[in-house]
C-alpha cells in the first residue's frame, strides 16, 4: 500500500477502498474491545449516523465565525449543552477544540496572560501533582512557565499539605484532576478551591478523560465529590468528548467561569498587511466535520443513551475490578472511583504478565512508581470483552503459576540481559532498542523500562525521542 510519491493518474476509487481494508489487516482488533484506552466506541449503529454528519460538514472551516453560522451556532449549542453538566445555576464560557491537550495548553496560556495583565507576575509557576497529565508538562514547556510538581502521598492521593507550602508570589494557578489518569482517583478538588480562593488563585481542573463520564454517574445515583464550577474557587475546566461522550476524534471542551479569563486564550493581530486576524484557539482552521459531529453525537445519544451506555462502562468494569480483587495474585493500586482501573502482583512481574497480554492481542497501559498494568474500560467491553481479558488474564496467571522454574529463568535471563547492555554504555543501549522497536516478535517491552532505569533525564529523552522518530 505504501508509495513514494503521488501517483501519477489516480487510482480508482474500488483500488483505494480495497488498500484500506487491506491495511486494517495490522490494527488491532479494536472493535472486540481488544484495546483499554485510545478508542472509545459508541456502537455500529451510532457511529454510522455520526460518520455521516462529519461527511455533511467536511469540507467548511470553523475558522470564522463570521464565515458558517452553521457551524457557529453548533459549537456554542454543544459547548453550552455540556456546560449545563458542570454547572448548576451559571452560564460559563468556552469552546470548542481539538482535544485534551489542546485545552490544556489554553488553559495555562489563559493563566499566565491573566496573571501578566492583572497581577504584573513575570515568571509564572503552576503547582500540580505528579499524577497530572504531562500535558501539562508538555505545554508549560511551550510556554515558558515552571512547573512545581508535587509528588503524591504513599496512598497515590494529591499531597495537600505540601501544595500548600509550594504556593508563592510566582504562583498563577492550581491544577486538580477528575480523575487523575494513573489510578482513576479524584484529586481533593474541594480543598483546592478552598486553597485557590485563599490565596486569590486560579484553579484547572482537567476532566478530560472522566468529566462527561463522572457528571451521568451522578445521573445514574453514584456518589461523586465535587468537582466542577459548583465549587466556587474552579475557574476552568477541559473535558473531552472524543472520549465518553463518543464524539469523533479531535473534539473537546475547555469552559471558563468568565468570559474575561476565555478572552486571554484568543490571538489577535489587527495589523496584519493580510487584514485584521483573531483566533479563539490554537487551531486556524477548524474542521466544520468535527463541531458538526460532536453537535450531532450529543444530541443523537441523548441524556437517556448516555445513562445506559455510563451502566454498561460500569458493569464492564465491575467484571474486571471484582476478578482483581478477589485474586490471590493480583491487587488494585489506589482508590479508582471510575472506569480507570490500574492493578499490580506482588508474586509476579507486572511487566512479563502485560508482555503476555500484548502476545495474546491486547493493547493495555503500564505504569511506573507503582509498576503495574492500566485499563480504561468503556462500553465497549461490555459485550464479553471483559470477560474475555479476565480469561486471558487467568490464562496468564495459571502458566505463571505451573512454570516456576521457566520463570526464574525467564528473570534471570532478563536480568543478565539489561545488565550485559547496561555495561555497554547508552549509544548500544539506545541502538539495541531502536532496533527492536517495531519487532513483531513476542512483546518484551518490560526491558525498556529495566534499561531506562540507569540513564540520566538527557540520555532518557534522547531515547524515547529517537523511538518515537523511528516510527515515521
Amino acid at each position: 500500500m505504501f508509495k513514494n510519491k503521488i501517483p501519477d493518474i489516480g487510482m480508482s476509487e474500488k483500488d483505494l477502498f480495497e488498500d484500506l481494508e487491506n491495511s486494517k489487516n495490522l490494527d488491532l482488533d479494536w472493535k472486540s474491545g481488544k484495546t483499554f484506552g485510545a478508542v472509545y466506541y459508541p456502537g455500529e449503529s451510532y457511529s454510522k449516523a455520526i460518520s455521516s454528519a462529519y461527511v455533511k460538514f467536511m469540507h467548511e472551516n470553523a475558522f470564522d465565525p463570521q464565515l458558517f453560522n452553521s457551524i457557529l451556532n453548533m459549537e456554542n449549542e454543544l459547548v453550552q449543552q455540556t456546560a449545563s453538566l458542570f454547572s448548576s445555576n451559571q452560564k460559563l464560557f468556552g469552546n470548542l477544540t481539538s482535544g485534551g491537550t489542546e485545552s490544556i495548553f489554553l488553559a495555562l496560556l489563559s493563566a499566565r496572560n491573566w496573571s501578566t495583565k492583572h497581577k504584573n507576575i513575570k515568571n509564572p509557576e503552576v503547582i500540580l501533582s505528579s499524577s497530572a497529565h504531562p500535558a501539562f508538562l508538555k505545554a508549560m514547556n511551550f510556554l515558558s512557565i515552571k512547573a512545581i510538581i508535587i509528588p503524591t502521598n504513599n496512598d497515590f492521593n494529591l499531597n495537600l499539605k505540601v501544595f500548600k507550602e509550594a504556593i508563592n508570589q510566582n504562583t498563577i494557578l492550581l491544577v486538580g484532576s477528575a480523575p487523575a489518569y494513573p489510578t482513576g482517583m479524584i484529586d481533593p478538588i474541594s480543598e483546592l478551591s478552598n486553597l485557590a480562593l485563599e490565596n486569590n488563585l486560579l484553579l484547572h481542573i482537567d476532566a478530560c478523560i472522566g468529566g462527561f463520564l463522572l457528571s451521568y454517574l451522578k445521573k445514574c445515583n453514584y456518589t461523586i465529590p465535587l468537582f466542577d464550577f459548583n465549587l466556587e474557587g474552579v475557574s476552568s475546566l477541559s473535558v473531552d468528548l472524543h472520549k465518553y461522550a463518543y464524539a469523533p476524534k479531535g473534539s473537546s471542551v475547555l469552559l471558563y467561569r468568565n468570559d474575561e479569563l476565555r478572552k486571554e486564550q484568543f490571538s489577535v493581530y489587527p495589523s496584519w498587511e493580510g487584514g485584521i486576524y483573531g483566533s479563539t484557539s490554537f487551531l486556524g482552521t477548524k474542521p466544520g466535520g468535527i463541531v458538526a459531529a460532536t453537535w450531532f453525537t450529543l444530541n443523537h445519544i441523548g441524556e437517556n443513551g448516555y445513562v445506559g451506555l455510563t451502566q454498561k462502562t460500569m458493569s464492564a468494569t465491575k467484571v474486571i475490578y471484582d476478578f482483581i480483587q478477589k485474586s490471590e495474585d493480583l491487587s488494585i493500586i489506589g482508590n479508582p472511583i471510575m472506569s480507570l482501573l490500574a492493578f499490580h502482583s506482588e508474586k509476579y512481574d507486572i511487566f512479563h504478565i502485560a508482555d503476555e497480554l500484548s502476545n495474546l492481542g491486547w493493547y493495555i497501559g503500564r505504569l511506573q512508581n507503582p509498576r503495574g498494568i492500566h485499563l480504561v474500560v468503556s462500553q465497549i467491553h461490555a459485550d464479553g470483552a471483559a470477560e474475555n481479558f479476565i480469561s486471558d488474564l487467568q490464562t496468564v496467571l495459571n502458566s505463571l503459576k505451573k512454570s516456576k522454574i521457566k520463570n526464574k529463568m525467564v528473570k534471570s535471563t532478563d536480568a543478565f540481559a539489561v545488565n550485559t547492555l547496561k555495561k555497554t554504555g547508552f549509544t548500544s543501549i539506545k541502538k539495541t532498542i531502536l532496533s527492536k522497536a517495531k519487532s513483531t516478535k513476542k512483546s518484551k517491552k518490560r526491558l525498556i523500562y529495566d534499561l531506562k532505569s540507569d540513564l540520566n533525564i538527557e540520555e532518557s529523552d534522547d531515547l524515547f525521542k529517537s523511538i518515537l522518530s523511528n516510527f515515521y
